[in-house]
């Protein structure tokens, strides 16, 4: 019972406070097979705001 009021609590602060959340087009991209000699590849990821706030992207790492 406990678990539930909390998980009630925190979707009700988040819909008060405004949430800011993205959603990829893509969730991946199958570069094939990438020779060294071809040079380097790139592929631009697109993204969606899809929350209520603007979304700050803060030191962004590639896995």
């Amino acid at each position: 019972m406990r678990s539930i009021i909390l998980v009630v609590v925190l979707l009700s602060i988040n819909l008060l406070l405004g949430v800011a959340g993205f959603t990829p087009l893509l969730r991946e991209y199958d570069f094939g097979m990438i020779y060294e000699k071809d040079g380097e590849v790139e592929y631009n990821f697109i993204y969606t705001n899809t929350g209520d706030e603007p979304l700050l992207l803060i030191d962004v790492h590639a896995s």
